[in-house]
């Protein structure tokens, strides 16, 4: 007498069930993974615009712009005093900051991404100061811009230098305006 070893319906559907709660929670994971990395992001543009201003109040002076030999302590270089941060005084913001403040300069949590401060136009003819932050998804530049400016890529406070596609494979600049 031979007898039958196959799966009843009952065990497969088990079975199913359990593959689907397994994937569920790996993409749930990646889900929670993504939206820390950008809550870190916007933490950090926060952060460093803070203590940009923080430094200015307490100097009167920005950062990297600065134009006293004597200040801070260890400063080896000196920007126009224009009240801009300008191409050539960028490195010297995080000088001035890690000098006076303590400040520390840290890497994206995104694809080598780095913070970097300067200037460009927000709003009509005037530049403002920025820090940004390099090779940033396109789909997460969209989501921050959505959440805390307009959601307008070449709009508001919050900027990129490209269109937003929706793309994770699409990697731009984030500028927060400070």
């Amino acid at each position: 007498m031979r007898k039958n070893r196959a799966f009843t319906l009952v065990e497969m559907a088990i079975v199913l069930v359990v593959i689907g709660f397994l994937m569920g929670a790996v993409i749930q994971g990646q889900k929670m993974f993504y939206n820390a990395r950008m809550q870190r992001i916007v933490s950090d543009l926060q952060d460093f615009a803070k203590v940009f201003l923080i430094y200015y109040e307490q100097q009167g002076m920005y950062p990297g712009d600065e134009n006293d030999t004597a200040f801070p302590p260890g400063d080896t270089a000196n920007g126009d005093h224009d009240g801009l941060v300008d191409p050539g005084e960028a490195d010297n913001v995080w000088q001035d900051l890690s000098h006076a403040m303590g400040v520390v300069r840290k890497a994206s949590p995104v694809r080598g991404g780095v913070y970097e401060f300067g200037n460009q136009v927000f709003y009509g003819a005037s530049s403002q100061n920025y820090v940004r932050v390099t090779n940033i998804p396109n789909r997460m530049a969209q989501s921050i811009d959505a959440k805390h400016d307009d959601g307008t890529y070449d709009a508001g406070n919050i900027r990129t230098d490209d269109a937003y596609t929706g793309s994770d494979d699409d990697l731009t600049v984030l500028y927060w305006r400070i």
